[in-house]
């Protein structure tokens, strides 16, 4: 019997989704519940409504999104849920709030409190191994320095996530705690298990020849005004191949940029054109950088080979916890992909949420797939 459960629901109002999954999950004893929510529900209604349906001491946490990884593939409008059960795992979590006005004292206090807990539980129930969650307000801008403050604390835990949506509005994101729902704020779950689990993460990008030097930004803002000497937008566009005027979330999605760090390649997303032809991205950004403009694989055989990897390593997982950028579900609407992705999600039983940015052991990403496999109990373990 499975120690992870997935659940859905479509309905139109934020109690009507929680009883739903509220009986999709009946006879199941959970320790963590984790959610994603279109950005249509009340945020206040839905958070509350799950906490009554699923008091404590079942942690209860999850976010809005700009789209849903439900047990069908790629949604829209609709809640998907995990539960873990409490026989194969345990979880503490805490709220980190303020994050325009980062506290990094504050923030370290409440994950070293956090991960007290966790180990506690941890030892006590002679589980072996820890990772944490970490879901984070999309509009925020404080993903690259909360991640990192994270992740210090936590040593060799590791740490993935993402950043909350709302759709493609830009307006509000929400995350979601025991009942609670808060905007400028970032959800940290600590899991403890005796599963085996392996952290994910793929992109079906390279890099090629058509560089892009950054000789003007605001970085706080994540801002580009200059590319080449040249407005940035004008650059980019130029670059692509494109009229600016064209230039929209599936131009974004379809020509991707990269930088290369220590050896690796990232890609950093861009979000919009401002109307004084500059860029806004979903990422750091900062002057002298030099971006490359990335050519697309084939996203299909790309992610087949990231969970064949994982099912070599521990077997075919039960579920893939994933957090997918949103840009790359618009590539896959915008070639016709979304059918066939969705497939080989629902194959692996991967569910999540598309995302305004990823977290890859305390990293921030874009336009990646990342999250967390986990495998089957093994045999003889506890019942």
């Amino acid at each position: 019997m499975n120690s992870i459960r997935l659940a859905s629901s479509h309905a139109s109002s934020a109690a009507a989704a929680a009883s739903e999954l509220a009986g999709q999950f009946s006879g199941f004893r959970p320790s963590l519940i984790v959610y994603f929510a279109a950005d249509a529900y009340s945020p206040d209604e839905l958070a509350q409504s799950l906490r009554a349906k699923f008091p404590a001491p079942t942690v209860v946490a999850g976010c809005t999104t700009a789209g849903e990884i439900g047990p069908e593939g790629y949604a829209d409008g609709s809640v998907v849920a995990l539960g873990f059960s409490a026989t194969d795992f345990s979880a503490a979590a805490t709220l980190i709030t303020g994050l325009k006005s980062f506290d990094l004292g504050e923030c370290q206090r409440r994950v070293e409190n956090t991960l007290q807990r966790i180990t506690l539980q941890k030892k006590a129930l002679g589980f072996s191994n820890t990772l944490g969650l970490l879901l984070i307000d999309g509009l925020s801008l404080r993903e690259e320095p909360l991640g990192r403050a994270v992740q210090l604390v936590l040593g060799e835990i590791p740490l993935v996530g993402g950043s909350a949506g709302d759709s493609l509005k830009f307006q509000k994101t929400s995350v979601f705690l025991d009942g609670e729902s808060l905007s400028d704020a970032a959800v940290l779950v600590l899991i403890s298990t005796d599963l085996p689990f392996r952290i994910v993460k793929t992109q079906h990008f390279e890099r090629t020849e058509g560089r892009m030097v950054v000789t003007a930004a605001r970085p706080a803002e994540r801002v580009v005004s200059e590319i080449n000497g040249y407005p940035a937008a004008l650059e980019y566009a130029r670059i692509v191949g494109l009229p600016v005027e064209n230039l929209n979330p599936l131009a974004f999605a379809a020509y991707p940029v990269v930088v290369r760090i220590g050896g690796s390649e990232y890609v950093r997303s861009i979000q919009k054109v401002n109307p004084d032809h500059s860029l806004s991205f979903y990422c750091a950004i900062d002057e002298g950088i030099v971006l490359s403009r990335a050519h697309g694989l084939d996203a299909l055989a790309n992610l087949e080979e990231m969970l064949a990897a994982v099912a070599s390593e521990i077997g075919e997982p039960q579920a893939v916890l994933a957090c997918d950028c949103i840009l790359r579900n618009l590539e896959f609407r915008q070639k016709g992909l979304t059918e066939i992705i969705s497939t080989a999600l629902k194959k692996h039983h991967v569910v999540g949420f598309s995302t305004f940015g990823e977290l890859h052991r305390g990293i921030h990403v874009n336009q990646t797939f990342t999250g967390v496999a986990f495998g089957q109990a093994p045999a003889g373990a506890r019942q």
